[in-house]
């Protein structure tokens, strides 16, 4: 790409790379010297130009310049660099239906359906935590993140625009709308699920965190489609801020979609869906009262962008579950065994009142979780005390350590126990072995705080690992056969 195709230069240089790290070499290169929390882009000019950069955008005045670099000098290399990708790849998400999730819990779930039944009319993409997807294949976003950094972003757009995408679904966390990742995307519809307490560490109070939510909301277009959650007491603030075309849903509040009648079971759920003066029987494979909140603003979505409710009621009966969201493991048990991604004091609270609605009348719920190192501190007190109140078995085993010491991270969190005394298995499939073995018919074993990575986060980076369902299949197909 020209330069000047960007930027108001008189230069004909051909950028063929835009450069994100500034250690890696990327020949003809364009490199930003944003500034960050922790890191200053311009301490790092030198290095992006010997690794092949030959256009540096900055904000500060640089002393020592190269002849052969081309220096642009902006308010804000941040935003340049937004927009500059943005065009680089040629401004792809103008040319699809962009639909916006975001909340604490439930994106994920929310954004994974929506795109498996759209699926079955239009080509539609994917992305946020599980990676990203426009057909049956789901592929690693290199960045790691749920919203993807801008370079990353845009040129999955284009990907997905080259493989006729009419739709694209995206997962917007408060991080990536704060951090700007979102800022040239048009959003034709947006989603607010819910809002607790978490990100702490990112955002520093919970009005912070709010606000942050309520930036996608302003990113809609005109006629854009805000739908809310009106059970959630941040979806009623947020009703009373937004200035779009706002559509409702809840199963206690009045709503534009509400479910009444809801019975929960332990193989499929069932409400009553009222919307437009008519009602229709709702039967799904979706388990707990949080994922109805997720069917719900799913069928909201759907509707709202023109898939009507009934012609995708056959899909709701049978929805693709995304992997590790309350996935239920059945390999031939008589007692429970629940995968799910949970690992913030509000997802415990949820997950564990579906635990109590399943498990026999006198049997246990056993509990195997951890906690991530470099992330907000505060969840541990949390989800322990969740745990020591509502578990009768708790195992503290092996999440993503990053920089911080897994063992450590389990001893502090053994302290915050009060009426149980956890035990501590560092090896997380030793201790979903441990977890099983202790199971009972009717019982029920929660493995928490991974979903389905195959991953460990380390110092050193990724760790291959099998996944909690694969574990756990394995520790049932071994006790099944000693009882043989």
């Amino acid at each position: 790409m020209k330069i000047s195709e960007v930027f108001d230069v008189q230069s004909d240089l051909d950028i063929k790379s835009i450069m994100f790290d500034s250690r890696k070499e990327c020949r003809d290169s364009i490199f930003f010297a944003m500034k960050g929390k922790v890191n200053d882009g311009h301490r790092f000019i030198e290095t992006a130009i010997s690794n092949g950069a030959i256009c540096i955008v900055h904000t500060d005045e640089i002393e020592t310049k190269h002849d052969d670099v081309l220096y642009i000098r902006v308010d804000d290399a941040t935003d340049a660099y937004v927009s500059f990708c943005n065009a680089y790849y040629d401004h792809p998400m103008d040319k699809m239906n962009v639909i916006g999730i975001t909340g604490t819990n439930g994106k994920t779930t929310i954004a994974w359906i929506i795109r498996s039944i759209i699926a079955h009319f239009d080509r539609c993409g994917y992305i946020g935590t599980m990676g990203y997807s426009y057909d049956e294949t789901i592929r690693d976003s290199k960045m790691f993140l749920t919203t993807p950094k801008s370079d990353e972003l845009f040129r999955i757009g284009k990907e997905m625009v080259d493989e006729g995408c009419k739709v694209l679904v995206l997962e917007a966390s408060s991080e990536g709308l704060v951090t700007h990742r979102l800022d040239q995307v048009r959003f034709s519809t947006a989603v607010f699920n819910n809002l607790s307490g978490e990100h702490f560490d990112v955002h520093g109070t919970m009005e912070d965190y709010f606000k942050a939510k309520c930036i996608l909301f302003d990113m809609l277009d005109k006629d854009g489609k805000a739908i809310i959650n009106m059970d959630d007491e941040y979806g009623r603030r947020l009703y009373e801020l937004c200035d779009r075309r706002k559509i409702t849903y809840a199963i206690d509040a009045d709503a534009d979609y509400k479910a009444v009648g809801l019975k929960l079971y332990n193989d499929h759920s069932e409400f009553d869906l009222l919307y437009g003066g008519k009602s229709r029987h709702i039967s799904t494979n979706m388990l707990a009262r949080f994922n109805i909140y997720n069917l719900l603003s799913v069928i909201a979505v759907l509707n709202e962008n023109g898939y009507d409710i009934d012609t995708i009621l056959p899909y709701l009966e049978n929805v693709e579950l995304t992997p590790g969201r309350c996935q239920m493991i059945k390999a031939g048990q008589d007692f429970n065994v629940v995968v799910d991604f949970a690992f913030t004091p509000n997802s415990f609270d949820k997950v564990f009142s579906f635990a109590e609605s399943i498990t026999a009348k006198n049997g246990k719920i056993i509990a195997v979780f951890g906690a991530a190192g470099d992330r907000d501190h505060k969840r541990r007190p949390g989800t322990s005390v969740i745990a020591d109140e509502r578990a009768d078995a708790v195992i503290l085993s092996y999440d993503d350590p990053s920089s911080e010491d897994m063992l450590g991270i389990l001893e502090e969190m053994a302290t915050y126990f009060k009426r149980l005394k956890p035990q501590i298995i560092l090896d997380r499939i030793q201790a979903i072995d441990a977890a099983v073995d202790m199971a009972d018919k009717g019982d029920t074993i929660l493995l928490l705080g991974k979903g389905s990575d195959r991953f460990f986060l380390e110092k050193e980076g990724r760790v291959p690992y099998i996944s909690d369902e694969v574990a756990a299949k394995n520790a049932i197909a071994r006790k099944l056969a000693e009882k043989c």
